[in-house]
């Protein structure tokens, strides 16, 4: 079975993969680099097998090098973390375990709403109020105005 990799970091251009089932296999990864490389739209493939990190540059908007990944059973994707642009998802194993399950359904659980995240924003404003009308506008009310910026971004990104 191919092992299990974590798309980890993406930017235009740019993809940095974990394989950490793999580290430290330095065949397998100069054969993942060969045949990343050899992909249409890849420019560049950087290893550490000692990190277990593969970081492949790669011309805008070209994410086929993953299914070709997948495909050739090199390593294996979850749904957690394909890229969201690329408008396709990589088969995911029958087998999977319940511990995926679970921790799929607690990360996207963790996710304030809206109506939640405004409420904070209004409770460390009104702290950050009242630190500053007892005279402690040093510390304590610079904090909570900050942490109250952060919730109201937070759901920004």
């Amino acid at each position: 079975m191919a092992p299990l990799a974590r798309l980890v970091h993406t930017l235009p251009g740019r993809k940095r993969i974990r394989i950490l089932e793999k580290r430290g296999d330095e065949a397998y990864f100069a054969r993942l680099k060969k045949s990343l490389a050899d992909c249409p739209g890849v420019v560049e493939v950087e290893i550490n097998p000692a990190t277990a990190s593969v970081l492949v540059h790669h011309a805008a908007n070209v994410t086929h090098f993953l299914h070709s990944a997948v495909k050739q059973e090199l390593f294996r994707l979850t749904r957690d973390n394909w890229p969201v642009r690329t408008g396709a998802n990589p088969p995911v194993p029958a087998n999977r375990g319940t511990a995926d399950k679970t921790a799929d359904k607690s990360a996207s659980s963790f996710r304030l709403s809206t109506n939640m995240r405004r409420l904070i924003f209004l409770g460390l404003i009104g702290m950050g109020i009242r630190q500053t009308s007892k005279g402690n506008i040093a510390v304590p009310a610079v904090a909570a105005f900050m942490d109250a910026i952060k919730i109201l971004w937070l759901g920004k990104e």
